[in-house]
């Protein structure tokens, strides 16, 4: 029998009325969904863990193993830090990535597979919410994995030239480019990279000492730096010309007078007298 669960006039669903208190978040909830499931054997299908009928689902059981409604607040206060402790984490796609194993290691999760509702920053503090340690410890462990990934996301400095408002998204591609040429692993071949994100995403994973990281980065530059120069001339082609020693003199007193390269020289001289030529023609 398919049983059902309402909301009474005043607004308060049946799992509101069965649990003692004040009106806990949707973190509390989670965090009963899966206490109940793990520690005491509730069986719940794994695809109402935040879901629309995650309340209804807690309801269902409470209701029907009444003892452990008595328990319910001091297995809360051993288990659930402050909501303080957990503000730093966001709902932020890099920071889940760089989280995700860090935390499953240190918990060592229990959580069950199929959990598809439970995603991003409520899956991360799922994890640590039923991992079952001393309360004061938890909060250390916390507070040191805070620190650490400040402390990791304060190297990103190292990435600014990726960070150019006007070439950020070329050059982020150019790294891409580069490492699918000179793959720093044989075994795993880099995700494409379009933006910054994307590109502190894959260093955050790669974990490349620091050597290697900044050669990885000049090696980036200059690929950066041959595409800008093929670029720019793209309409031009070398031409190699014997000059003395005296015009080769006089050339680098104009190129330093005038802040150019001895190419432009030349191509201002040649296109200046070109000019003049048709000018005279015309006349």
């Amino acid at each position: 029998m398919i049983e059902t669960f309402v909301v009474d006039d005043s607004g308060v669903d049946e799992l509101s009325q069965l649990l003692t208190g004040p009106r806990r978040t949707t973190r509390h909830d989670i965090w009963l969904w899966l206490y109940l499931d793990d520690y005491e054997n509730a069986g719940f299908d794994p695809a109402t863990c935040n879901g629309i009928t995650m309340r209804d689902t807690i309801a269902g059981f409470l209701k029907k193993n009444t003892d452990n409604l008595a328990t319910i607040n001091s297995k809360k206060d051993r288990f659930l830090i402050p909501d303080i402790y957990l503000k730093w984490i966001e709902e932020d796609e890099r920071q889940y990535q760089w989280l995700l194993g860090r935390i499953k290691n240190i918990t060592e999760s229990r959580l069950p597979r199929g959990l598809v509702h439970l995603t991003g920053r409520n899956h991360l503090i799922a994890m640590l919410d039923l991992w079952n340690v001393e309360i004061g410890k938890k909060a250390g462990k916390i507070e040191r994995l805070r620190d650490h990934w400040l402390s990791h996301k304060a190297k990103d400095r190292e990435f600014e030239w990726f960070e150019d408002k006007k070439d950020g998204n070329k050059r982020c591609k150019c790294a891409w480019e580069w490492l699918e040429k000179n793959p720093p692993s044989i075994f795993k071949r880099p995700p494409p990279i379009s933006n910054y994100k994307e590109l502190l995403m894959y260093f955050d994973e790669a974990e490349h000492g620091p050597h290697e990281q900044k050669a990885i980065i000049q090696g980036i530059k200059k690929r950066w730096s041959r595409k800008q120069f093929d670029e720019r001339a793209a309409d031009k082609k070398q031409v190699n010309v014997m000059l003395s020693k005296t015009v080769i003199d006089l050339l680098d007193t104009l190129a330093k007078k005038h802040k150019l390269k001895r190419a432009q020289v030349l191509e201002l001289l040649i296109t200046t007298e070109s000019r003049m030529a048709c000018t005279s023609q015309a006349g």
